[in-house]
C-alpha cells in the first residue's frame, strides 16, 4: 500500500472518473432521466465521486498498477451510485448466505 499518492496520479484518476461520469450523465440524459442541467450536473458530480472512490480502492488493493486503477476509475464513474448499490447488494447477499 503506498504511503503517499502523487498529485499527478490523483489528477489522472480524477480525470478518468470524470469522463466515466460524463458518459453516465449523457446516457441518463439520452434516456430522459435528467430533467434539466442541474440534474445533469448533480449526476455528474456524484458519479465522478464514485469513480474516484473506485480508483482509491484500486490503489489501495493493487498498489502501483495504474492500468487497473485507471480502469476502475472510469468504470466507477460510469456505474455511479447505481453501480455501487448493485455491488454492495451482491456483497451483502454473498455474506448473508
Amino acid at each position: 500500500m503506498p504511503e503517499h499518492i502523487p498529485t499527478t496520479q490523483i489528477l489522472a484518476h480524477g480525470a478518468t472518473a470524470l469522463f466515466g461520469a460524463l458518459t453516465h450523465a449523457l446516457t441518463a440524459q439520452r434516456k430522459g432521466l435528467t430533467k434539466n442541467f442541474s440534474d445533469f450536473l448533480a449526476l455528474m458530480v456524484i458519479s465522478s465521486f464514485s469513480g474516484l472512490m473506485f480508483a482509491l480502492m484500486g490503489i489501495h488493493l493493487f498498489g502501483g498498477d495504474q492500468y487497473i486503477t485507471l480502469t476502475m476509475a472510469g468504470t466507477g464513474g460510469f456505474l455511479g451510485v447505481e453501480g455501487m448499490a448493485w455491488i454492495v447488494e451482491r456483497i451483502r447477499n454473498f455474506l448473508i448466505k
